[in-house]
């Protein structure tokens, strides 16, 4: 065929820069940077100025020298830090690292003014863009996001002499101990901060010393959209003269707020004035230490001020009977939920104390399983009961089998497990309490019932919320029901016959934190996370384990047989209950034959497990990627460690 006669060319979206830029304003910051960025020249200027990279330090990475992580703050989008009462060292090097950024900011060198005014991040996580002296791929941006997290021993002055750039759009401070934060100051030194989100667990003090910049140093008029306060003690007029400065404030959240000596918080003033502002909330949450409003204020504080929002934020004791009933009754569909309780609060048989408050958790549970209003939720966060979630009540007969008596002393609780309603949730974040009432220490069969426990959690979240994306499973600092004890309590086992594995049926799950008490295991009860953790030796170890499983798995089955033989349960709550599949999925909850099985399907040829995990955690420290979080818990040998560093993000 001539030349003349052959078709032109189609043409495609791809040639077109203005579709392609639509085209990837959808796509997720992970998948621009690890593969969009990567196809060619034309698509990293595309994407130069949305990719943003992210420098994270958790001081129980031991293995990390913070001055060394501190050398590739310049040029971060996103600072996340974390150090305790052993930092001592590291905080001030912090400190003059952020100091260096503002200065290099003020003061560029002739090789920064070539790279700072693109805006982006320095692509050096990928080895296209590592090129010594090619300036044009070792793009700088502005540091945009700070998240703080900080222990004791660290003085008030060395937070409040941290030297933010002006160019700073959101920070998050929490710390763990009493302190004194100069919001004032942050207000005046970055203009643009849209986000603003402090705490404390203790108390985090707004007025005082260190309010070194009054408000008169304040700009008029401020960007900031989301402003959340956590265990902060302020005054009310100090709150309404800031939010008077806020016209673009869509989140509003004062959480277990307390008041300076001499004064004292009113609702009705409070809601008053938010009522007549300019902007109008998305979001909002009001609960002051120690009171239980009113009901008809309660309806106020979840409906009047953002009768439209699809989110609401609740104090724990102050779900009620009318509060449950009016979510469950409410037309407009509800998207996310969070559940707040202190981090002093007691355990109570069915649910929480504070003081003289107690907080049940039987009302919660059953809107989450009956609710229609909560079909649609995309994000829960909230403590719960796994015993709620033993639909089969086989935590119940593992209990009695080997306690025979009751304890004296112990209030027996009465469970009425069901399944949620919400199959589409997204974002769980749940803290996991075990109320049984019986004290496992010294108990010969410990594991074994712990075992019931951690494997009824993990394979009721990997089969009621097949939609997962972001799960967080922590463990209270303390558990006990039993008076005048206060116990240390583990419910989660990281070893295999803990039924982690369970949860890699979640196909979608992106990030996954569970905060393990401590890692005793080998590495081959953990590394099938990895692709690289599933060699062959490593499925012959987990072979071996599951091997001398015998007789767990013969007591399970005599358990059975007695559980059985039982009086017929109550029936299940919840308004999924005519969905036959996913009863027939729950069968086996609970049980270590389902651990095996899931376990031998992990180790197949054809398996696939976890294949969009982008971050893993499995203690109490920062996520960070899969095979770099392993790197953490089982340190590579020097023999090793070049296998292992092509894993490394």
């Amino acid at each position: 065929m001539s030349q003349s006669q052959q078709s032109p060319a189609t043409a495609t979206f791809l040639g077109v820069p203005e579709l392609l830029d639509m085209v990837f304003a959808f796509v997720s910051q992970d998948t621009l940077r690890k593969t969009v960025i990567l196809v060619c020249r034309n698509w990293f200027f595309l994407n130069r100025q949305r990719v943003s990279r992210e420098l994270s330090w958790d001081f129980k990475w031991f293995a990390d020298d913070p001055a060394k992580a501190l050398k590739r703050l310049p040029g971060a989008g996103r600072l996340v830090w974390k150090c305790d009462h052993y930092c001592k060292d590291a905080w001030p090097k912090l400190i003059k690292s952020l100091k260096g950024v503002e200065k290099r900011r003020l003061h560029p060198s002739p090789k920064w003014k070539k790279m700072w005014p693109h805006g982006v991040v320095q692509g050096d996580d990928n080895p296209i863009f590592n090129q010594a002296n090619n300036l044009q791929f070792r793009i700088f941006s502005p540091l945009r996001q700070v998240e703080l997290f900080s222990d004791y021993n660290l003085s008030d002055e060395s937070l409040n002499l941290l030297a933010f750039p002006p160019t700073l759009t959101t920070l998050k401070i929490f710390r763990y101990s009493f302190s004194t934060f100069d919001v004032g100051r942050i207000f005046a030194i970055c203009p643009y901060l849209e986000v603003l989100h402090a705490g404390s667990r203790d108390v985090l003090n707004l007025q005082g010393p260190w309010t070194s910049q009054e408000l008169s140093t304040v700009p008029e008029t401020l960007p900031l959209r989301s402003l959340v306060l956590d265990s902060a003690k302020l005054s009310q007029s100090w709150l309404e003269c800031l939010v008077s400065r806020t016209p673009l404030l869509k989140e509003l959240k004062i959480i277990n707020l307390s008041s300076p000596s001499g004064s004292f918080w009113d609702w009705s003033s409070l809601f008053h004035h938010l009522r007549s502002q300019p902007f109008t909330l998305n979001r909002f949450h009001y609960s002051v230490h120690g009171e239980i409003p009113s009901e008809d204020d309660l309806d106020d504080m979840l409906y009047a001020l953002c009768p439209n929002g699809s989110e609401r934020t609740l104090w724990s004791y102050n779900l009620l009977p009318g509060i449950v009933r009016s979510l469950t009754e409410q037309p407009s569909v509800l998207t996310n939920l969070d559940i707040l309780r202190h981090h002093l609060t007691r355990c109570h048989a069915d649910g929480w104390k504070e003081g003289e408050h107690f907080y049940s958790s039987t009302p919660l549970h059953r809107l989450l399983c009956e609710s229609p209003s909560l079909r649609h939720l995309k994000s829960l966060k909230v403590p719960y009961l796994i015993e709620h979630m033993d639909i089969h009540r086989r935590i119940k007969t593992a209990y009695e089998s080997m306690f025979p008596d009751p304890d004296v002393g112990r209030e027996v609780p009465t469970f009425h497990p069901g399944v949620w309603v919400c199959r589409g949730l997204q974002i769980l974040r749940i803290q996991v309490h075990s109320h049984g009432g019986y004290d496992l220490r010294g108990v010969e069969n410990r594991d074994m019932l712990l075992g019931f426990l951690s494997r009824t959690l993990f394979s009721y979240i990997s089969k009621v919320t097949p939609q997962l994306r972001d799960l967080c499973i922590e463990e209270p600092y303390s558990c006990s029901v039993f008076p005048g004890r206060f116990s240390y309590r583990s419910y989660l086992s990281e070893h295999l016959f803990g039924g982690l594995p369970l949860l890699s049926s979640l196909q979608y799950l992106e990030r996954l934190r569970v905060e393990f008490e401590g890692i005793s295991c080998g590495i081959s009860q953990l590394n099938w996370i990895l692709s690289a953790g599933r060699s062959m030796q490593d499925k012959n170890n987990r072979r071996a384990i599951i091997s001398k499983w015998e007789n767990q798995l013969e007591r399970e089955g005599q358990m059975e047989a007695i559980r059985l033989q039982g009086i017929h349960p109550s029936p299940l709550s919840g308004g999924r209950l005519h969905d036959v599949k996913l009863l027939e999925d729950l069968q086996h909850t609970g049980l270590l034959r389902e651990v095996k099985t899931r376990i031998e399907a992990i180790d197949s040829d054809n398996s696939q497990c976890f294949s969009s995990l982008l971050k893993l955690s499995l203690s109490r420290e920062l996520e960070r990627s899969p095979e770099r979080s392993m790197d953490s818990i089982f340190p590579p040998s020097p023999a090793k460690k070049t296998m292992w560093s092509l894993f490394s993000t």
